[in-house]
């Protein structure tokens, strides 16, 4: 089984991520200290701002920055995605499955940051069944912040080929309850993978190790053994729709 970094801002130059491919190696560096095997770079895609090919353009380039500075050893496998924001009409794009987790057939969604009512909950199920990719919606536990409940979660997961991940800073920042709310999240199965959602060295470096300290203390090895499987089970997959 691997750790796996499922979400991260790595990539160098491209979002409101590492500046530059130094500090891309850096996290990276700080990721393999932590016992991180595998790393998924999920630069933001917004549609309203540009287009897929546009994007995937200088996604390459920036990952071509990334390789030429990298050492010869010792680094995480890197996967290329995307964290694309929910925008109903990329159902129809033909080029969406071109934002998959590398070859795996999921893709990792963030959801707006506001109250889902049912209007939301309608758009999204359409919106899952219509494009058929597998769903992993980025940092679940944050839509808790804007008046949602766990059960809400729950909700978009009922609709199928959805499952969450949670940021590793969310568990080492969180205070005594919060916390126990989302080790629960964890422990029940709700949350299916793990990542750091790393965007530098300094204000938003990788967590990963401190957010394994915390799941095998508190919920047992076990879990976190099933979270790592889990991540497995994805990149077992293959490519296609759900």
């Amino acid at each position: 089984m691997l750790r796996t970094d499922f979400h991260s801002h790595i990539l160098p130059c491209m979002d409101d991520g590492a500046g530059s491919a130094e500090e891309s190696v850096k996290m990276l560096e700080a990721l393999v200290a932590s016992g991180v095997e595998r790393v998924v770079l999920t630069p933001h895609f917004y549609r309203q701002k540009e287009d897929i090919l546009s994007f995937l353009s200088r996604r390459q380039a920036s990952f071509e920055m990334l390789r030429k500075a990298l050492p010869q050893d010792t680094l995480p496998k890197l996967i290329l995605g995307a964290e694309v924001f929910f925008y109903p009409s990329l159902a129809d794009d033909p080029e969406l499955g071109r934002l998959c987790i590398g070859e795996t057939g999921h893709i990792l969604l963030e959801l707006p940051f506001e109250r889902f009512y049912d209007n939301f909950y309608a758009r999204f199920m359409t919106f899952v069944n219509r494009c058929g990719y597998r769903m992993i919606l980025a940092h679940a536990e944050r839509y808790l912040e804007f008046g949602n409940t766990v059960s809400d979660i729950e909700r978009l997961c009922s609709f199928g080929n959805v499952i969450c991940q949670m940021n590793c800073d969310s568990l080492a920042e969180a205070g005594i309850f919060r916390r126990r709310r989302l080790l629960d999240m964890i422990d029940s199965g709700m949350i299916g993978v793990m990542g750091t959602d790393a965007h530098n060295t300094k204000k938003r470096p990788p967590r990963f190790g401190e957010a394994e300290r915390i799941i095998r203390r508190k919920c047992g090895d076990d879990v976190f053994e099933r979270l790592c499987s889990e991540g497995d089970d994805i990149f077992s997959v293959g490519m296609g729709k759900g």
